[in-house]
């Protein structure tokens, strides 16, 4: 029985058969795989946080820059354990990136915020072992002095 006097029943391959209609189709999909993966890969920041108390704390004396200094030198390990993670989830990543750091204090609302630059060297570089053992010194380095000259 029909309830609209135009109702037709249609066939989906005889749909599908039309080249116009799988072009079509091809192409929603396509538009739907890379706007989900769009989302994904291109608007997820790339950001850790750690926290420390002694970033807040006044360096006035030689004893209190020592300890800062020997804190901050954990922070670039995770920062390249957190980039060889985004670069191994993303192949196709091959410009440069910042890796947004945010410094918190565990018991105050302080926040610190320091962009680290990861650039096509060290990602070219780390997919590779020869790369990786050359280049991941010289990563823990420059990221050392640039989170100290940005705190």
């Amino acid at each position: 029985m029909l309830f609209w006097p135009l109702q037709k029943t249609v066939n989906l391959g005889e749909v599908l058969n039309d080249s116009f209609m799988k072009k079509a189709l091809i192409f929603v999909l396509f538009l739907f795989a890379f706007n989900l993966s769009a989302q994904i890969n291109f608007l997820s920041p790339y950001e850790i946080t750690i926290e420390s108390e002694l970033a807040f704390a006044p360096t006035n004396q030689e004893l209190d820059q020592m300890r800062m200094s020997f804190e901050a030198q954990k922070w670039p390990i995770e920062v390249l354990r957190y980039a060889l993670m985004r670069i191994q989830q993303n192949p196709y990543l091959i410009t440069s990136f910042f890796i947004q750091v945010s410094i918190v204090h565990p018991t105050q609302s302080k926040k610190i915020v320091i962009p680290v630059p990861v650039n096509e060297r060290y990602i070219s570089a780390f997919r590779t072992e020869e790369g990786f053992n050359e280049n991941y010194i010289d990563f823990l380095s420059d990221t050392y002095e640039w989170m100290l000259e940005n705190l």
